[in-house]
């Protein structure tokens, strides 16, 4: 009876040989099973490494205060800074490196987009218009918590992480404008979203922006990071490079901290505070523009042909969309909630 069972586990996750397949179309469900399988592995693994490293540089940057490390100082903040992201994306980067390099002989099946002249003029605004949506219905959330339990339960974590000083300012928009988005886009567009593309680029797309989303572990960026993910994923699928994309983060960041931390970016007078100024102005106006320009970005996506992907092909396409739904994917997505 147990070696039965065993049987019938193995069947429903064996691949087939990467060599045989000429088409998406000739991936099983079984295929898929596995790959969904993999994934959620890679996912606990990142977590579990992610918990492991951050204790770790937690003692060391204790370490450096207990030696006389001022809190409130820029190499503080620096360390800090530092400190988190190795955390944060090098768990990531060894765990999905290693599912990229296992599905990368898969990419000879990618399809191949012809795209118009036009669609990054609907990309861009359509970037900025999700984020709208995403920010405006984490609003939305809190605004019924506060009237079902009298208080806000979600905290605003760009207001928790505010720096303290110019300095600090200024090493807080290095890391979270530049540095974020670059590791952001090679993990999540990069290594995962090409490692997910066998089971169909509309899931993949969803799938990685649905990671993507979780990964920063509170409710008030979830939904903007979310929506953010799937016009990065569609950008990085349809162009088959994560650069158009990368670049678009670079800009939504730098907005997103220069709107935010103006104040603290600003002080010392002459040409930078003209600069920090003006770009803060045009970021809110690109942010009141989205925001009304929502609506007709979703309709031309879905008219113009730009959000158009290949469908799941082949045989018994229902069971493969079923099969994303390996339990321990499910397991992993479940573990990534319950850091919220």
């Amino acid at each position: 009876m147990q070696k039965s069972l065993t049987g019938i586990i193995a069947d429903r996750y064996r691949q087939q040989s990467f060599d045989i397949l000429t088409s998406k179309d000739d991936l099983k469900p079984s295929d898929i099973r596995r790959l969904c399988l993999d994934v959620g592995i890679a996912l606990i693994i990142s977590v579990l490494l992610q918990k492991v490293i951050f204790v770790a540089m937690v003692m060391l940057l204790r370490s450096f205060v207990g030696a006389g490390l001022d809190t409130g100082g820029t190499l503080f903040t620096v360390l800090n800074y530092t400190f988190s992201n190795i955390s944060t994306y090098v768990p990531k980067l060894l765990a999905f490196g290693v599912l990229y390099k296992k599905y990368r002989p898969l990419k000879r099946l990618d399809t191949q987009y012809e795209n118009k002249s036009y669609y990054p003029l609907i990309f861009i605004p359509a970037m900025f218009a999700f984020a709208m949506w995403g920010s405006n219905i984490t609003t939305c959330i809190n605004y019924i918590l506060q009237l079902l339990f009298g208080v806000d339960k979600i905290e605003n974590v760009m207001d928790a992480i505010a720096p303290s000083s110019f300095s600090s300012g200024i090493v807080t928009l290095i890391f979270t404008a530049f540095a974020a988005p670059v590791f952001e886009e090679i993990i999540y567009r990069h290594l995962l979203l090409r490692s997910l593309k066998p089971i169909g680029d509309t899931p993949a797309i969803i799938l990685s922006a649905l990671v993507f989303g979780l990964a920063h572990g509170n409710f008030d960026q979830f939904a903007y990071a979310f929506l953010s993910g799937i016009i990065f994923g569609l950008m990085a699928v349809r162009y088959d490079t994560i650069i158009p994309g990368m670049v678009l983060h670079l800009i939504n960041n730098f907005f997103v901290t220069v709107i935010t931390y103006q104040k603290q970016l600003t002080g010392i007078g002459g040409l930078w505070d003209g600069l920090v100024n003006a770009a803060a102005a045009l970021g809110n106006l690109i942010v009141n523009i989205s925001y009304f320009a929502a609506p007709f970005v979703a309709v031309l996506l879905a008219f113009c042909g730009a959000a158009r992907l290949a469908p799941v092909g082949g045989e018994h396409k229902h069971r493969k969309l079923i099969a994303i739904f390996s339990p321990m994917f499910i397991i992993a997505l479940v573990v990534m909630l319950l850091q919220f």
